[in-house]
């Protein structure tokens, strides 16, 4: 696994919102409901994308959360940054302590390869662009935990 379970939460909830609402904001409970996410553990995640500026919050009846920007400027690498923070990839691959550039592992050389394609490929990947390919698939796993 190279995302913590909160980063895989903050993409989902992100995402959720890019796909489910425009200008109207969508309840905490209501997010937590249809990804089934823990809403403790959602509003922690909700707290921080919000101090981030990619998440705004708004009180009160007609309350909830939107995204903070238009989801076409929001990039999963500015999610995973905020979360996981930018050196999420720099742990040894294969476990060993104390695998550098001076002290590299068998697969050292490659993984610095495969790491950078991973970043260019969130640091171009857009909320928007997930957004509409994820919509059925959101109204699929909304229609599962309803019933």
């Amino acid at each position: 696994m190279l995302l913590s379970r909160s980063c895989e939460y903050a993409l989902q909830a992100v995402i959720y919102l890019a796909a489910k609402t425009k200008d109207t904001p969508i309840f905490q409970q209501n997010i937590s409901r249809a990804l089934n996410i823990p809403p403790h553990f959602l509003g922690k995640i909700l707290q921080v994308l919000t101090h981030h500026q990619i998440v705004t919050s708004r009180k009160g009846k007609k309350g909830g959360f939107l995204l903070a920007k238009p989801s076409e400027a929001i990039y999963l690498y500015d999610i995973i940054k905020v979360i996981d923070g930018p050196n999420f990839l720099d742990r040894c691959v294969l476990g060993f302590p104390g695998c550098s550039d001076t002290s590299p592992c068998p697969v050292h050389i490659e993984w610095i390869k495969a790491k950078k394609i991973i970043i260019d490929m969130l640091s171009n990947r857009t909320i928007e662009e997930l957004s509409r390919s994820i919509d059925i698939k959101l109204n699929f796993i909304e229609s599962l935990s309803q019933g």
